[in-house]
């Protein structure tokens, strides 16, 4: 059963991209265009990988990632991809459960090593 990646980014091109390059790589690939949607989504479906973006409207990515936590739900790895990171908050956004960081525009090879090496690293342990 291959692994399921949820895409959350506004960025409709971006978001169907990075679906395409992920499906093709033989992944299952959902995609919601804000942060409110893709919780429900978190909550109420498995995923073994979220690709979450920063800045969305409604519920833009921190706070995606502190609903989910007050939620107390099983979260998935988060890995964010955004140009909007606050280098400084590294470690806050680790305490949420991001495992990492990638800076937009990412290339599509690197993504897909990126969340490869998250999934396996997720499956050993």
């Amino acid at each position: 059963m291959p692994a399921r990646i949820l895409v959350i980014d506004d960025d409709q091109i971006l978001a169907g991209l990075l679906q395409l390059t992920l499906e093709l790589e033989g992944y299952d690939v959902a995609v919601e265009y804000d942060g409110n949607a893709g919780l429900q989504r978190v909550l109420t479906e498995r995923f073994d990988l979220v690709l979450l973006d920063l800045v969305m409207p409604k519920v833009d990515g921190i706070k995606f990632l502190r609903l989910l936590a007050e939620r107390g739900a099983k979260r998935p790895p988060i890995m964010i991809v955004s140009s909007a990171i606050d280098e400084g908050m590294t470690d806050d956004y680790r305490a949420m459960g991001v495992v990492d960081i990638a800076r937009k525009p990412v290339e599509p090879a690197a993504l897909v090593a990126r969340a490869s090496a998250i999934l396996a690293t997720a499956e050993a342990g």
